[in-house]
């Protein structure tokens, strides 16, 4: 028998960047890699994975659930499921006893996975364990909004408790609004799509306020590992897509993220990012996630091989031993870090130099790799397409729409 037939496939659900990233560690290994999504993904076009085409959803889960229950996944069974999405924890958390009578699920209990979803069960979790959180409330017609922003105060965010069903609609997490007349403007377009929304306070600070924990804890919830990073920049800035990561050593976000996953009760794999208010100093919460995310390859090129542990943990292989990693190792999305040096340049944020310095580390590209030129060429085509439709496009009805 091969090393590659000795060790369970993995079907990765729903993702991008962070399923090329998986699957590019996982499978010169002698792993298979399976992918569940569509054939936007960039990594469709990467040598080291089977894409599994699905036509775009706004409930990709039951078409996903319908195939791996089905006679097409069958000499699958055995596989090792990781959820690379929303979509896909949903996914296992919820239909998690039909899945295991074939496949090896992600740790967590699903209760608390589903919980981590919604942005307000989230933030009484954190609450509930003794870890700061924005001014926060949950809002269901437009005089709750407008009581609760009274109460955060001008500037506030209108943000949906279910973020990734929201974007099926609105190409947004937050909507930022200056007054009441904006708040009812922006209610009344979002009301539609009859989604729970929460009014939150706009944690002020620069674009490298934000800081991460990333850990993976057994089912003592001891970590495995714990490594932190910031975010340099992001696209839009403000509330956007980091566009520019690196890796540090910050004690008081690792206490306060192992704090927070303790209290919840997770188990597994997770990224707890917070932000330093300027106003106090102290780390707020902003979001959990517990599966592989859009920078994991972060981890992998700064020592901590995270896609092998996850895969070792749920084959029943030992984890690979962490005993440090790699600090001031930064990665890059080089055209929407352009863009996002151009926007804070234009508004005097930023000098040429400045970002000149903070490439001169060598990032290490989240796409692009010489061995595996698909991707990259993918996202180059990608990247001009949208460009073009953008041009194309009327200018949006609903103003100061931003994305976290």
């Amino acid at each position: 028998m091969t090393a590659r037939a000795e060790k369970p496939p993995v079907i990765l659900l729903g993702g991008d960047i962070n399923v090329l990233s998986v699957a590019r560690r996982l499978e010169p290994i002698g792993v298979d890699v399976y992918a569940l999504g569509t054939s936007a993904s960039l990594a469709f076009s990467s040598r080291h994975v089977h894409g599994i085409d699905f036509p775009p959803s706004s409930e990709p889960g039951d078409a996903w659930l319908q195939w791996l229950t089905g006679p097409k996944a069958a000499a699958l069974q055995g596989a090792i499921l990781l959820p690379c999405s929303d979509d896909g924890i949903t996914l296992v958390a919820r239909h998690g006893e039909a899945l295991r009578q074939r496949y090896r699920l992600t740790e967590g209990r699903p209760d608390v996975l589903l919980a981590l979803l919604d942005k307000v069960e989230s933030y009484d979790l954190a609450q509930r364990a003794g870890v700061p959180t924005p001014k926060y409330r949950a809002v269901r017609s437009i005089e709750e909004a407008v009581a609760a922003a009274q109460w955060i105060g001008y500037p506030c965010g209108l943000k949906p408790r279910l973020g990734h069903v929201f974007r099926r609609s609105f190409d947004a997490k937050l909507f930022v609004v200056d007054d009441r007349t904006a708040l009812e403007d922006v209610y009344r377009t979002v009301q539609t799509q009859d989604s729970e929304m929460l009014m939150t306070e706009i944690v002020p600070g620069p674009e490298d306020a934000y800081s991460s924990c990333f850990t993976y804890l057994d089912d003592r919830l001891e970590p495995l590992f714990v490594l932190t990073k910031r975010k340099i920049r992001q696209f839009p800035p403000g509330f956007g897509l980091g566009t520019c990561h690196a890796t540090d050593w910050n004690p008081e976000v690792a206490e306060l993220g192992l704090r927070f996953l303790r209290g919840c009760g997770l188990s597994g794999l997770a990224n707890v990012e917070f932000k330093r208010d300027s106003r106090d100093g102290q780390y707020k919460l902003i979001e959990c996630n517990a599966r592989f995310t859009l920078n994991h390859e972060l981890l992998e090129v700064a020592g901590v091989p995270a896609a092998r542990i996850v895969y070792n943990r749920l084959a029943g292989l030992p984890p690979p031993k962490v005993a440090r990693y790699r600090r001031n190792v930064h990665v890059l999305l080089p055209m929407a870090d352009l863009r996002a040096f151009r926007e804070l340049r234009r508004r005097g944020e930023i000098t040429v130099w400045q970002w000149l310095r903070s490439l001169l580390h060598v990032p290490h590209f989240l796409v692009f790799r010489w061995t595996d030129p698909g991707p990259w060429l993918h996202a180059v085509r990608r990247y001009w397409s949208q460009k073009l439709a953008r041009r194309q496009q009327p200018a949006p009805a609903v103003k100061k729409l931003t994305s976290e």
